[in-house]
């Protein structure tokens, strides 16, 4: 005849073998703690690491906004030449706003058009970070899009007291990174200085012959 204290032992052990199994059970039904997420969106972009400078010419500006714009394909319409460095008129396809960012609201609405606010006079944006104090507005949640091998960013810069700057970026097939600054021409065309490579243009017939899907 089994002792009280054997028994209940043996009533214990057979209790803590129930919880395990229900334990076991419910994990089956997918409770427990959630999977890690594993959907670019919830990634920073892993391609290339472009950084834009941007500078202040007024006292008390700062960056009010920024946003970066894809282009599949572009088309060199005109070369400048003269004494001093040449310039290439650039004409690009398929604009899509990828990323969009800009001061909060709440912040911008407390702020003077004038005044000392250099905690908000960024000096570098690096493409899918958000700076403090700033919101993407696109996309509408995570991060945005890797850069893309052979595709073409105009990277547009808003300052509080008016002034806008942009920057054309193209991604090599390597990864590598050209950048020229720009001016805004008509339609999605733009002037680019200086001695823009001979290799910056890639047509959108290139892109899609042969090995080129």
């Amino acid at each position: 005849m089994c002792s009280f204290w054997t028994r209940y032992t043996v009533c214990f052990f057979l209790a803590a073998l129930s919880v395990i199994a229900i334990s076991c059970a419910s994990g089956k039904h997918g409770s427990g703690a959630p999977a890690t997420p594993t959907s670019s969106e919830n990634a920073p972009p892993t391609g290339p690491d472009a950084r834009i400078s941007i500078s202040y010419s007024r006292p008390g500006d700062f960056l009010s906004a920024l946003s970066v714009t894809e282009y599949a394909a572009a088309e060199n319409l005109l070369n400048e030449s003269g004494r001093g460095p040449s310039a290439s008129i650039i004409r690009f396809e398929g604009g899509v706003i990828v990323w969009q960012i800009g001061l909060q609201k709440k912040l911008m609405a407390d702020l003077p058009v004038f005044g000392d606010h250099k905690s908000y006079a960024v000096s570098q944006v690096i493409y899918g970070k958000l700076p403090r104090d700033f919101v993407a507005t696109i996309p509408d949640s995570g991060f945005p899009q890797a850069l893309q091998p052979d595709h073409y960013y105009v990277f547009t810069v808003t300052r509080a007291l008016g002034t806008s700057s942009y920057e054309a970026v193209k991604v090599n097939g390597d990864g590598s990174l050209e950048a020229y600054a720009a001016e805004p021409r008509a339609g999605d065309s733009f002037r680019l200085c200086c001695d823009v490579a001979a290799d910056f243009v890639v047509s959108a017939n290139a892109m899609t012959g042969p090995g080129n899907p």
